[in-house]
Order: structure tokens, then sequence, then C-alpha cells
């Protein structure tokens, strides 16, 4: 397909083109793959050198849930949670890292008099996870987590029928976190399922723990 020039173009051929030669294969062949290397440059410049240590602030969502004997009458609920992660890479794939972060494992009432009540507990957690990139700027990761209890409220309050919510719970439990993570331009995208392996209450005859999806967006330095 080709524009011909008009009188103005005659005046000016540098108007004057052809849109057959922009959509010639060749062209945009070498286009495409100029587009192609520019992504792979972006992702791979996310992706930190060996030996080298990052620190990546961080903040986001959680969606926790309970479960066993906890579990029961209570479903899914949203919470906030900010940290900071440090890792060194001690492969061109592989990395280590230790993180920080306050996470709030927030359930609710299903039915009767105290439904859509939230139980609010927010922990202090400090996760250990190994990163496998398996792509330049994409990482699977797998770990464990020691998470300590900071704070504990029911209906927004800190204590029901005198006594503190927080002495329901033990100090503190272990969870497993799994999950996966995205690189680009320093951001980090990062999206972990937490499974909960230790029960979270005093009481000897309840069981059950937590479990929670996390969604972070940070930046490394």
């Amino acid at each position: 397909m080709h524009i011909f020039a008009t009188e103005n173009q005659e005046r000016n051929p540098k108007i004057y083109f052809r849109v057959g030669n922009i959509l010639d294969p060749i062209i945009m062949k070498k286009i495409i793959n100029l587009i192609a290397v520019a992504l792979i440059s972006i992702s791979a410049s996310a992706q930190s050198e060996v030996g080298s240590i990052t620190i990546q602030p961080n903040v986001g969502i959680s969606v926790a849930s309970a479960t066993g004997d906890v579990g029961e009458n209570k479903k899914m609920a949203v919470g906030l949670t900010a940290g900071v992660e440090g890792m060194y890479m001690v492969t061109d794939k592989f990395g280590a890292a230790l993180g920080l972060s306050l996470t709030g494992y927030n359930t609710s009432v299903k039915d009767g008099p105290q439904e859509g009540k939230i139980s609010s507990n927010y922990y202090l957690c400090i996760p250990v996870t190994a990163d496998y990139y398996v792509a330049p700027g994409f990482a699977l990761k797998a770990g464990l987590s020691v998470n300590f209890i900071a704070t504990s409220k029911f209906d927004g309050e800190d204590r029901v029928a005198g006594e503190k919510v927080k002495k329901q719970f033990k100090r503190g439990f272990v969870s497993i976190p799994v999950g996966a993570s995205y690189e680009i331009n320093g951001f980090v995208f990062d999206a972990r399922y937490n499974i909960g392996v230790r029960k979270i209450l005093r009481d000897k005859h309840t069981d059950g723990s937590y479990n929670a999806l996390t969604f972070t967006v940070g930046y490394k330095f």
C-alpha cells in the first residue's frame, strides 16, 4: 500500500513515504527482535549479581484462614503486611533471603450473634527462604517462618469479658512459605502461601493453625 504525495508533499519530499516499507516482513522481524532484546535486558538487570546483598522494603495485603478447631465458624479476612527482606545471591540462579515483617492473620465469624466480627492478630514474622531463579527476574521460593504474636483483638477490643484476647494464643507458631516473585526495574512483586504447621491456641484441647496468602510490592536497593 502506498500513500502518494500531494502538491505540498512534492514541495517537501521528506513527507513522502511508503507504508509498505514499514510493513515489510524483514523490517518487522528486526523490530520484534529489538523489542525482545530490550525486554530481556530489563529483566536481566533486575536480577542481582553473584555475591551481592540487596535490601527490599515491601508492603501489601494478607488473606488468612484458620484450620482445625480454630477454623470452626470462621472465614477468611483481609489484613495488612509490611516489612523488609535482605537477600544474598549465592549463584546466578540461587539466593538466600531473610525477612522481617508485621503481618495480619485475620478471620471473621461466619454465623451466630457475633457474625461478621473480626478476630485480628498481627504477628512479627521472620521468614528464611531459598529463592531459585527459573528465568531472568522470575524466582520460585520456599522456606520456613517463625511468627511471634504482637497484637490480638476481637471486634476491635483487646479484652473480652475482662480477659486479654492475646492470652488465648501461644507466643508464636511456625509456618512454611511457598511462592514466587517477579523483579523488574528494581520493583519486586511477590506472592506467597504460608502454611501453618504449629497450633496457635494455648488450650490443649483445641487444635488448629493459620494459613495465609500474602501479596506484596517491594523495591530493591
